[in-house]
């Protein structure tokens, strides 16, 4: 049986190149593509069909505002939020988002199809 995890590492790795951090960081599978990977959700949605296309997922049920709230935000309320934040809680959900892992695009490959937790 092929190995996915070792074809996505392959793919993250050639996607980050050039990077600002070394890449020969080891990748896991709880590393988030925003906060780990330093992705904006532009690079997010981008890599995200490319991935899609090479290794046939179905991305019907993908949406980046799901994982990073901020993508469907105007820089101006982005701001307000990260001023606000310290005080409020639903500020820092809206900034924080939801975990988008390369073990949630393994699994997904895995089915074929992008499921939405």
């Amino acid at each position: 049986m092929k190995d996915v995890w070792l074809d996505l590492e392959r793919f993250i790795r050639a996607t980050r190149a050039p990077a600002a951090l070394p890449l020969d960081d080891k990748l896991t599978r709880d590393m988030d593509l925003y906060h780990d990977l330093d992705w904006e959700p532009a690079k997010i949605v981008e890599v995200m069909h490319v991935w899609a296309e090479r290794f046939q997922v179905d991305l019907r049920d993908f949406d980046v505002s799901y994982y990073v709230p901020s993508a469907n935000m105007r820089k101006r309320d982005i701001v307000v939020a990260a001023l606000t934040s310290p005080f409020s809680a639903s500020a820092r959900e809206l900034l924080g988002g939801r975990s988008l892992t390369l073990g949630m695009l393994e699994a997904a490959m895995k089915r074929g199809a992008w499921k939405q937790d």
